[in-house]
Order: structure tokens, then C-alpha cells, then sequence
């Protein structure tokens, strides 16, 4: 119990920081359309598009492994982590070079280039955030890491906003990113010496089973990176600037919007479940159980929204009449992002079952799918050919992890909640499409406000999680009381 309380507490945390930083990041999207238009945002995108496909390649897979073993033994943190970081660097200058060789060997235009250049210095500084986060998450510690991301994502939007709206173009803010990613490096760092004694020493024994123990990892998020990102690079050589500035609006939103998984899977539920796998296999079916009803209950309604209001939501944050060739392609999106919500978070239980090996298989099919089908309909149908094609692969992707999850971790009780959020979520579906053509400032909380009623008449959140969640919150006002009267 004192376990799900922690991850109570935490998704608390992190979900109050997501709400800083998703505002942040809203406020820069908008900024980001209306000052560069749609083929100024595309060639930010495509840069952007660039660091996460080879942020893979210098991740390597070894914050997971990082999570897994400390959480299992914390007085490996001070060895695992430098020789992380050593690693990382390493591969960091080798994939900068790879980046500049691709700008040029695909024929990017100047301005394009230098913006791709620049923007992937950032790839550095997330490899250290990423792995000293690791290190927060494998002792359950998330309050540093969710301040050090809202440090990071605020400034980010802030300056890039004042140069925006003084004239300054997109390697400019292409800049801006990077200095956020190095103040929210320094930031883990400075609050991780006061956790963990760092030995910097380096021994090259170490390096090698690290890297070993690390490549089902590294293969399965590299070949998730490209199959993320690589549609854009496809639109980028079959369409114009335009197309991917219209893509990227879309994905953008579909980005943000990842926060959920990212909070439940990564950052809460990955610690606890490596060691409920080696400890109560009873607990592990308990852990999973909850945290895929989370998924399931805020997961349906915010994908359901993000489809009925596609539009007014493109209107509202771009402005400008050319993004509204977005809207299709985020209609699509919204459905891929309710299967990427629970394909997470199976994913998850394997990487914590130690069966990632099993992941790089879906990785690998997914890529080839993804490729071919992407070279087939990107021609003919552009951005949407690409969203759609986001969808297909997702769905192929939640088959593949259901066949091989391991029955007994499975529960009958997700899918009562299931159906209960898809009601809920039907009855504010109705609602909104009658409301049509109002303003989204009414509709987003009028829509938030009849799922809210049906789930609650539907009992749609058991009475026991609400009391835990109440005892969780009230446990952490406690200890900051305390800590306040102890100043």
C-alpha cells in the first residue's frame, strides 16, 4: 500500500508540472505558427524531428536499464551513471556528425541545414537530463526532475516568444531550445550530488556489459524513434514545407499530448514494476491493473475531445487559415494517441518482466510497416497519408503486445472500465458535436464537465482509489507542514 500511495503522490507532482509546462508549450506552439507560418514551423519541426530520431541512437537504451537496476539496487547509481554518461557523450559527437553529413547528402536548403545543426546540440544536454532523471525515478523522487522540466519548458517559451515577436527567425529559436536543455540538465545534476555520492571514475570493464545489458533497449527505442519521426523526414523529400509545417502542427498537439503516458508509464509506473516483477507477482497484476485504468479513464476522454474539436483547436492556436489543412491529419492523430496510451503501457510491464528482446520485434515490424506504407500514401495523400498511417501501425502494434503479454497478468476489470469511460466519453461526444460551432472556451469545459457527471454516475473511479488519493495528497501537505516547522 505504501507503495501505491508513493506513486499516488508522484503522479500528483507530475501532473501539476505537466499543467505548467503543457501551458508553456501551448503558448510557444501558437507563437511558433503565427510568427513562421506553416513552412517556417516545418523546417522547426523537422529539426525537432531530427533530435528524437537520434536521441535514440545516444540514449542506447540506458536510462532503462539505469531505472531497472537501481531501483532494484540503489548502490549502483554512482557507477551506472557515470558510465551512462560517458557512453552518451561518446555517441553524442558521432551522431552530430551523422546529422550534419544528412543535412547535406538530402539536400537541404541552407536555413534548414543551420537549423537542424543547431538545434541538435540540445541532444547532449537531454542525454544527461534523461539519465540523471533515471536515477530520480529509480528512487521514486520525481519532485526535482518535474521542477527541473518546468525550469527548462518555461524559459524555452518565454524567450522564444520575445524573439519571435521582435523579428528573430527560426535558427534563433532553434538557439533558445538548446540553452533550455542545458539549464534543465544543470538543474538535475545540482539536486542529484545531494542523493547520490558521485565516484567519477571510468572503468572500461564496466563499459562493455553496460552496453550489453543495454542493447535490447537501445534497439527497441531506436527503431520506436525512426518510426516516430520518420514520416516527417519522408514528407520533408516527397512534399514541400508547407506539408510539413501542416504535419507538424498536428503532430505537435499529438506530442503534447503524450504527457499521460509519459507521467503513468515512464516515470511512475517503469520503477515499481521492475521491482514488484522480482518480488510479488500478485502485486505486479495489481500495479498493472491500476495504472492501465488510469490510462483507460483519462485517456478516452482527452482523445475523444481532441477529435471532436480538432478544428476550433487548430483555429485557435495557429491563427493563421493555412493551418486548417492540419485539422484532418489531428483527427487522425487523436485515435492513434488513444492505442499509443495503452500500447505504453503494456510496454512497460514487458520492459519490467525483463522481456524487452520481445519489444524489438514489434519495433522492427512496426518500422517496416511504417516505411511502406508511408512511401505508398504520402504521395497521394500527404500529411493525412502519414497520420493514418500512424494509426495503422499503432493498432498493429496493440495486437502484437496482447498476443504475447503473459496471461495471468491480464484483468477482466479493465475492461468494465473500458466501457464505462467509452459511455462516459460518448455521452461528451454527443454533447460537443450539438454544441458545434460554439466557442472551444465553453466546449473544452462543458465536455470535461458531462464525462466528469457520467463517471461519476457510472461509478466509473472505485470509491477505495478516491479515499487512496485523498490519503496521498493529505500524507505529502503533512510532510511539508512538518518540514516548514522544522525550518
Amino acid at each position: 500500500m505504501n507503495t501505491l500511495k508513493r506513486a499516488v503522490s508522484n503522479s500528483a507532482v507530475m501532473f501539476l508540472s505537466q499543467g505548467i509546462t503543457w501551458t508553456a508549450t501551448l503558448f510557444l506552439t501558437a507563437a511558433l505558427g503565427r510568427y513562421l507560418g506553416a513552412a517556417g514551423f516545418g523546417d522547426l519541426y523537422l529539426a525537432m524531428s531530427f533530435g528524437v530520431i537520434f536521441s535514440g541512437v545516444v540514449a542506447f537504451g540506458l536510462d532503462q536499464q539505469l531505472v531497472r537496476a537501481v531501483a532494484r539496487d540503489r548502490t549502483l547509481a554512482s557507477s551506472y551513471l557515470v558510465h551512462s554518461l560517458t557512453i552518451k557523450f561518446v555517441l553524442s559527437v558521432l551522431a552530430f556528425a551523422m546529422i550534419i553529413g544528412l543535412t547535406y547528402l538530402l539536400g537541404y536548403a541552407p536555413v534548414v541545414r543551420m537549423t537542424i545543426t543547431v538545434y541538435c546540440i540540445v541532444i547532449l544536454f537531454h542525454a544527461v537530463t534523461d539519465s540523471t532523471t533515471a536515477v530520480f525515478q529509480s528512487y521514486e523522487h520525481l519532485f526535482h526532475p518535474a521542477l527541473g522540466t518546468v525550469i527548462e519548458k518555461v524559459f524555452v517559451a518565454a524567450v522564444a516568444i520575445v524573439l519571435l515577436t521582435r523579428g528573430h527567425g527560426v535558427v534563433a529559436v532553434a538557439a533558445v531550445f538548446v540553452i533550455g536543455g542545458l539549464l534543465g540538465a544543470l538543474w538535475r545534476v545540482l539536486f542529484l550530488r545531494k542523493m547520490v555520492r558521485f565516484q567519477f571514475a571510468v572503468d572500461v570493464k564496466n563499459l562493455r556489459p553496460l552496453m550489453v545489458g543495454a542493447l535490447p533497449f537501445f534497439v527497441y527505442w531506436m527503431l520506436s524513434a525512426v518510426y516516430f519521426r520518420i514520416d516527417t523526414v519522408l514528407l520533408s523529400i516527397l512534399s514541400t514545407a508547407d506539408v510539413v509545417g501542416w504535419y507538424g502542427a498536428a503532430y505537435k498537439l499529438f506530442d503534447t499530448l503524450s504527457f499521460l503516458p509519459s507521467i503513468i508509464c515512464t516515470a511512475i509506473m517503469y520503477p515499481i514494476l521492475s521491482r514488484l516483477a522480482v518480488q510479488s507477482r500478485a502485486n505486479l497484476r495489481f500495479a498493472l491493473g491500476k495504472g492501465l485504468d488510469v490510462m483507460l479513464m483519462l485517456g478516452i476522454p482527452i482523445c475523444t475531445g481532441l477529435f471532436m474539436l480538432a478544428d476550433p483547436i487548430i483555429r485557435l492556436i495557429y491563427g493563421k487559415p493555412e493551418f486548417l489543412n492540419a485539422v484532418p491529419a489531428l483527427q487522425w492523430l487523436a485515435l492513434a494517441l488513444f492505442l499509443m496510451y495503452v500500447n505504453w503501457v503494456l510496454g512497460t510491464v514487458l520492459i519490467g518482466l525483463d522481456r524487452e528482446k520481445r519489444l524489438t520485434v514489434v519495433a522492427g515490424l512496426s518500422l517496416v510497416i511504417n516505411l511502406a506504407l508511408n512511401w505508398v500514401l504520402i504521395p497521394p495523400y500527404q500529411h493525412v497519408g502519414a497520420a493514418a498511417v500512424t494509426v495503422g501501425t499503432e493498432l498493429f502494434i496493440f495486437v502484437y503486445l496482447v498476443a504475447i503479454l503473459p496471461r495471468d497478468l491480464l484483468s477482466r476489470s479493465s475492461l468494465i472500465v473500458f466501457a464505462k469511460a467509452v459511455i462516459a466519453a460518448g455521452a461528451m461526444a454527443a454533447v460537443l458535436y450539438a454544441l458545434r460551432g460554439q466557442s472551444l472556451l465553453m466546449l473544452v469545459p462543458l465536455g470535461g464537465l458531462v464525462y466528469g457527471l457520467i463517471a461519476l454516475l457510472l461509478r466509473l473511479v472505485p470509491p477505495d482509489d478516491l479515499r487512496l488519493f485523498k490519503q496521498a495528497v493529505l500524507s505529502r501537505r503533512g510532510r511539508s507542514a512538518a518540514g516548514t516547522k522544522t525550518a
